[in-house]
């Protein structure tokens, strides 16, 4: 059937309607898997033991550690190189195949090594099994991230989805014939080789082994391993040392209370800065559009990350008892202290996707390492000194460090002063006022809402909460003579739908 004149292609949609659709596809595609992954997970610790899980993740640490520190950022490369031809996709291809057959061969050697380690023979089986994923995920399409080039994420979703069922459904056919912790590897395994054969599918290519284009590319890509490297040692490192310094009981409160931290604003907001990066890179020869661009993506994301993460903070207690039970009252301090933190975090996380469609791959490297040489000997004091509270501290004040080093990376990309984004974000910053004069002075006089059951209660603040953000936000628009922005065209969208009919 022939489109009507007035249905656009795709690529032809205005930019900011693509990059919306594309966030709420990152969204949806998030939100199947992760509760396909939780379905997994609760039907094998029904038919397997614990140790089964507990041999498996050694594995699984060693071999996501390595992927992250060795990652070239392949779809990446292809989104910023909008006119690659077949040598660079051939390029890349063979790059990301080198890098699999060396992480493949780091975790056989690591085999043995394991095995005598830990004094199991299954931690042999878990490395020799678990070095075949990074092979399939290393020989992925290249070409399939055209899609995310072009702001389609309907076909990432498909796919997804699609080799997350075979893989679940391998691995409890698996677990329910042999009731062995190989299920766990099986159903790894077949998700990775089906997600590699459907990225061809989808989009037919035949790539060749060549580095003809590697030294174009290792500019970008160079410095990108170097992010990612850095980045494996910002986020992994540091539960090494934490589990020795305050002892496992508390180690897992911090890891459960830091999970629940950044779930709020990284949810939706994480997949919303993804979905930038392609919009940026495709204004790559308009830097001022660029920049506007961007700063319109930091609007959309202080709309949504700062009263969830802030939101989040007034009522962690209640968060996690809903969550987790009583018994994880420990993880309550992190959630309080640092979802804040997560939510300025998220709020200049589009300042990544800017510097890459910049080409500015080196600077976001340099933020990576002062982050770390900065924050790693911070977090060891703090948490050998004060135990899990300063764990906590420390952990918060990283945060602050990181979206301090964000600002600075974007003035110095774009040459604006860095309170430029501050100022994109002020109308949420004065809706979270509201919200935070109301739980800091009134809530607490409030015994009738204090009195309710712990899940009405939550709801209760919940909605008040959101209620108060709203009236903040946009009042403080309309003192502001309703500039254009992104309630302006919230406002239009509600008026076309609503107070017009």
């Amino acid at each position: 059937m022939s489109k009507t004149p007035d249905t656009p292609e795709p690529a032809q949609r205005p930019l900011g309607e693509r990059v919306a659709r594309g966030a709420a596809w990152i969204i949806l595609a998030r939100f199947v898997i992760r509760s396909l992954g939780l379905i997994n997970t609760l039907i094998l610790a029904r038919l397997l033991v614990p140790a089964d899980f507990g041999i498996v993740a050694v594995g699984l640490a060693l071999m996501q550690l390595l992927q992250n520190v060795s990652d070239i950022g392949v779809s990446q490369t292809v989104v910023k190189f909008r006119k690659a031809g077949r040598v660079t996709f051939d390029t890349l291809f063979t790059m990301s195949a080198i890098r699999g057959a060396i992480v493949c061969a780091l975790l056989l050697i690591a085999a043995p090594i394991a095995g005598h380690f830990y004094d199991d023979p299954r931690a042999v089986n878990v490395f020799l099994l678990v070095s075949i994923v990074p092979v399939f995920h290393a020989l992925i399409n290249p070409r399939f991230f055209e899609f995310e080039r072009d702001l389609d994420f309907s076909k990432e979703f498909m796919t997804t989805a699609l080799n997350k069922l075979l893989g679940i459904a391998f691995s409890i056919t698996i677990a329910v014939i042999f009731q062995s912790y190989l299920a766990i590897l099986a159903g790894l395994i077949v998700s990775a080789f089906s997600q590699t054969v459907l990225s061809y599918i989808v989009r037919p290519y035949l790539p060749r082994f060549t580095l003809k284009a590697f030294k174009e590319l290792f500019g970008f890509t160079g410095w990108l391993t170097g992010v990612s490297f850095m980045a494996a040692l910002n986020n992994k490192l540091d539960m090494l040392f934490l589990t020795k310094l305050i002892g496992p009981t508390n180690a897992g409160a911090y890891y459960l209370g830091d999970s629940i931290a950044a779930l709020p604003s990284q949810e939706v907001a994480t997949p919303i800065a993804r979905a930038i990066y392609p919009g940026l890179s495709e204004l790559q020869s308009k830097p001022e559009n660029m920049r506007e661009a961007y700063l319109r993506g930091v609007e959309v994301l202080g709309l949504i990350a700062m009263p969830a993460a802030f939101g989040s903070s007034f009522v962690a207690a209640d968060l996690v008892a809903i969550l987790l039970g009583d018994q994880w009252e420990l993880a309550v301090p992190l959630v309080k202290y640092f979802t804040p933190v997560a939510g300025l975090m998220v709020l200049f996380s589009a300042t990544q996707g800017y510097a890459m469609a910049c080409g500015r791959t080196q600077l976001i490297f340099l933020r990576e390492l002062i982050y770390f040489i900065i924050r790693m000997p911070i977090f060891i004091w703090a948490s050998a000194v004060y135990g899990l509270m300063g764990a906590v501290l420390a952990t918060a004040a990283g945060g602050v460090l990181h979206m301090l080093l964000n600002l600075s990376l974007f003035s110095r990309i774009s040459g604006r002063p860095f309170y430029e984004l501050i100022f994109r974000v002020r109308r949420s910053f004065a809706g979270v006022a509201v919200m935070a004069l109301y739980f800091v002075f009134i809530r607490p006089e409030i015994d009738a809402i204090e009195m309710l059951p712990l899940l009405p209660r939550f709801v209760c603040d919940v909605a008040v909460g959101a209620g108060l953000y709203m009236i903040g936000l946009v009042g403080f628009w309309f003192a502001e003579g309703r500039p254009a922005g992104v309630e302006r065209s919230l406002w239009r969208q509600i008026s076309s739908r609503f107070i017009a009919q």
